[in-house]
């Protein structure tokens, strides 16, 4: 009786045994089939990526660039699709800065493209002379500058009532206060400007010094950032705001307007991609941390944005 008790663990266990191969069996061939039929979600998407890249190669080699040329491109996180024929167009053998001449329009013409700017809610928002507001636009919450204001018949070319937008408003104190623990007074000497109030200004320039030199200082109405509400041209100490930049102050000016939303909206070594001339006086609010970025990287308004990913 012994003996059979012994004999019948024995098959138990060889049939154990069995068993762990046959799943063991069965496991592995599972695993072959969706190694070969399944592939990894990780993996299908890269290959969506390599094949959506490749086919962008075969497009922008149809374009006009050479393969090379077409990886670079691609290479690129502000690689505009839809601007590709005028990339291929405008190309000057500096790929990455052609990229970013033509995503600042700087292949076109003046007024050659105007995109119409419906959505006011982002301070950063671009106002040139190929984005523009709609005709009759009026900021919502405009406040009246009643401190860090310049004064009639003390201050030169002081606008009668000047008014920012309520977030720039807030940012203006702030720079001023900060301005005060320096000995420097800032005056705001122009805010908003209406529509009406613009195209008398640009009216009457054209009329007096032509065209060309109006396109050059004073922007066409509904183009002019002072209609945003967000621009402020300013003086400090009681200078002559277009002389502002030759006194000692200005540089503390320059390198601390970004803490408080604000960035020189003109620059001296930049009229190419703004298409203005340059203005010491015009600083532009655009939110702290998209200044923050401006001013580190050393870019205009248009460069920030044809920096970006499409």
């Amino acid at each position: 009786m012994a003996k059979k008790k012994k004999r019948r663990r024995v098959n138990v266990a060889r049939l154990l045994i069995l068993v762990l191969c046959f799943l063991l069996i069965i496991g592995l061939a599972v695993y072959g089939i969706k190694k070969i039929f399944f592939k990894p979600e990780e993996t299908v998407v890269q290959e969506e990526k390599n094949s959506k890249a490749d086919t962008n190669v075969e497009k922008i080699i149809e374009a006009g660039f050479n393969e090379e040329q077409a990886k670079e491109l691609i290479s690129l996180s502000n690689y505009w699709p839809d601007r590709l024929d005028r990339y291929v167009s405008y190309y000057n053998g500096d790929m990455k800065q052609s990229v970013m001449d033509v995503n600042c329009d700087m292949d076109l013409e003046p007024y050659q493209q105007i995109t119409i700017v419906k959505d006011d809610d982002d301070p950063a928002y671009l106002v040139n002379k190929f984005y523009a507001l709609e005709d009759g636009y009026v900021p919502d919450d405009l406040v009246d500058l009643d401190t860090f204001a310049c004064v009639q018949g003390q201050d030169y070319a002081c606008q009668d009532i000047i008014q920012l937008r309520k977030e720039a408003y807030d940012a203006y104190i702030e720079w001023c206060k900060a301005a005060q623990k320096e000995n420097l007074e800032i005056r705001a000497i122009s805010g908003y400007r209406t529509y009406e109030y613009q195209k008398g200004l640009w009216d009457h320039n054209a009329s007096v010094y032509g065209q060309e030199y109006a396109d050059a200082y004073y922007a066409r109405p509904g183009q002019s950032e002072h209609n945003t509400g967000l621009a402020v041209d300013i003086t400090f100490n009681g200078y002559n705001f277009n002389e502002i930049e030759n006194y000692d102050g200005y540089e503390w000016i320059l390198e601390n307007a970004h803490k408080y939303g604000f960035i020189l909206r003109y620059p001296e070594d930049k009229t190419d991609v703004t298409r203005y001339g340059y203005e010491s006086w015009h600083f532009r609010y655009v939110g702290k941390e998209v200044a923050e970025k401006i001013y580190k990287n050393n870019w205009t308004l248009e460069e920030y944005y044809g920096a970006k990913e499409a």
